[in-house]
């Protein structure tokens, strides 16, 4: 599931009159960094989804907050994509930047997730801390919104509809609002490839998942007669 986080925060008036891009303060491009790495380094994936016509990604900017939209279909089992977006103990194995993710609390259909991790920029590192709630509908939504961590905002939703016999459309939508300020013309593109990059890793290990599903043995024809 999607997660932002930035932990340094800087005053506006450091970047307001910069539009150059060597007068903004190195401080500045921390904070973008930490945004971008969150997911880590996965530029390849990013780069076939997009290739795909069946992935697109639309971010909006809405004051201090961004909305993302990610959608992209998947031809797997719906009970396996179920299954893979609600491992919450086994998340951090394949969303790249994710060093733990631990259900804490499950009260019903919903779940108290918190996580940890780090984002880094070449020797430096940042850790991140979030909690979460996953508010369940199974089979077809999950509701995220933030408890507590480095962010002021952060709500979404996946959704899953089907389009035929193990096809089904995978959408990410949410709102997300960092806990530090980043300058409007880097804050829609850099959400637009953080969010992207994680959804693209469910998706990857849906797909992977799907693999190893073995496909049914024939009947041999002798096997027919006894």
């Amino acid at each position: 599931m999607p997660f932002l986080s930035c932990l340094l925060l800087f005053p506006r008036a450091e970047y307001s009159a910069a539009n150059r891009l060597h007068l903004i303060p190195v401080r500045v491009f921390h904070a973008v960094f930490l945004m971008l790495l969150w997911v880590g380094g996965n530029a390849q994936a990013a780069n076939e989804a997009h290739a795909s016509s069946q992935f697109s990604v639309d971010a909006t900017r809405y004051g201090e907050a961004v909305q993302v939209k990610v959608r992209t279909t998947v031809k797997a089992p719906l009970a396996l994509i179920w299954a893979t977006l609600t491992d919450y103990d086994h998340l951090a194995q394949f969303i790249p930047g994710m060093k733990t993710s631990r259900l804490v609390e499950r009260r019903g259909q919903t779940a108290i997730i918190e996580q940890s991790g780090y984002a880094h920029l070449w020797f430096f590192r940042f850790p991140i801390d979030v909690t979460v709630e996953a508010t369940e509908q199974p089979f077809s939504a999950i509701h995220i919104r933030l408890l507590k961590g480095n962010l002021k905002r952060l709500e979404g939703h996946y959704e899953i509809e089907r389009i035929a016999d193990d096809h089904y459309a995978l959408r990410w939508s949410g709102t997300i609002e960092p806990d530090v300020v980043v300058p409007g013309f880097l804050a829609v593109d850099l959400m637009r490839k953080n969010i992207s990059e994680q959804f693209l890793g469910m998706v990857n290990e849906i797909t992977r998942r799907a693999a190893l599903i073995a496909p049914p043995q024939p009947i041999e024809p002798d096997t027919l007669s006894h």
